[in-house]
């Protein structure tokens, strides 16, 4: 029996996309006319959703990988105006902003894309990444931050349903808090905690779990993972989407080519800085791969852990394979490319997937 799956893009909103090298292409310069051109083309083509990260702190390194970058929420605010059928979701640090603030700003941009609002739940643990702009709580470990996430999120709900809002917690008060106008519909709510504390904070919070993918098997066993963990915690209703970096080409050799041109030019010094941040959290090592992106201690490389790179008929063949063998609900897509790349994507790999009885909701471009 056929499976249709939700896609998705995760929008290159800082310069250099995703490629950490000085030989990324050069479109990606993270700019908001090409983010929102990137989004309409998305929409025209059918993908589901459209979902920026939250970039506090561009790289070191001769590339200056990400030191021009836009703010999720506002950014999401944009494109929401300029669509009208896409999903867009917005991503926020919950050890950042209070829950009311979140939640006001989540309601306005319902009024400006009523039901296509959604939200990606993080907690940071990259040290680097936010102290320098004094957003790092040392006095909140690991499973901590996640605390405090399950209570900036019940707040946050309560705000976008309940008329009149007492709550006294840990972290958070209100004492006859109000708040209008409500969302036309409960914004969906995703995250990516890979760890066992972060999994069951998506598990209990959560409509989807976002988990790094790959059909290699150490990759495909924690994605099996995450569904069969999600169904221990009583949640049959999951979704679980896999985010794939792909590197598309006419043939195995020519992807091969284009990862050996990104690897040439590789910004070892903005890949290390990464790391860096990660290694000097005080529980780093806690922290999932869905987060880290790199493996600490391996050559600094170009693309982030897990890519994919082969033909159309190669990656249509491993996509299908990661879909139907880890019971995914959906795909998010990074390309280095996302005009011709997600051309090919749509035209040349998608298609193929019905093969394999996988069938998304992109159309091929006639």
């Amino acid at each position: 029996m056929a499976k249709t799956i939700e896609t998705g893009i995760f929008l290159p909103v800082g310069n250099h996309g995703w490629i950490h090298s000085a030989n990324s292409p050069a479109i990606e310069d993270g700019s908001f006319g090409r983010v929102l051109d990137i989004t309409r083309r998305a929409e025209l083509r059918g993908f589901d959703f459209a979902l920026s990260p939250a970039i506090w702190r561009g790289r070191k390194g001769p590339t200056n990988h990400w030191m021009h970058a836009l703010e999720s929420i506002t950014t999401s605010a944009a494109l929401l105006q300029a669509t009208d059928r896409i999903k867009v979701f917005a991503t926020t640090h919950m050890v950042v902003y209070p829950p009311a603030t979140i939640a006001k700003m989540v309601s306005t941009l319902d009024q400006i894309g009523p039901g296509r609002v959604g939200l990606n739940l993080v907690t940071g643990a990259s040290y680097l990444d936010m102290s320098h702009v004094g957003l790092w709580n040392d006095d909140l470990d690991h499973d901590k931050r996640y605390d405090l996430g399950d209570e900036w999120i019940s707040l946050v709900k309560q705000f976008w349903t309940d008329e009149i809002i007492d709550f006294k917690g840990e972290f958070f008060e209100t004492d006859n808090g109000h708040m209008g106008p409500k969302p036309s519909k409960m914004p969906e709510l995703v995250n990516a905690g890979s760890s066992d504390r972060g999994f069951r904070f998506a598990a209990e919070n959560c409509d989807i779990a976002f988990t790094l993918a790959n059909d290699e098997p150490k990759y495909l066993s924690t994605v099996r993972r995450t569904k069969e963990a999600a169904r221990e915690l009583g949640r049959t209703d999951l979704k679980t989407y896999g985010s794939i970096t792909l590197v598309p080409a006419e043939t195995d050799a020519l992807a091969e080519a284009r990862v050996k041109h990104f690897n040439d030019g590789v910004d070892s010094e903005a890949v290390l800085d990464i790391i860096a941040g990660y290694a000097q959290n005080k529980d780093a090592a806690k922290t999932g791969a869905n987060s880290k992106f790199f493996t600490e201690g391996a050559p600094p490389q170009a693309l982030m852990d897990g890519y994919m790179s082969g033909s159309y008929d190669t990656l249509a063949e491993r996509l299908a394979t990661i879909v139907n063998d880890g019971d995914l609900d959906g795909l998010m897509l990074i390309v280095p490319d996302y005009t011709k790349d997600l051309d090919a994507v749509t035209d040349r790999i998608f298609p193929k997937l019905a093969e394999y009885g996988v069938l998304t909701r992109v159309t091929p471009n006639e």
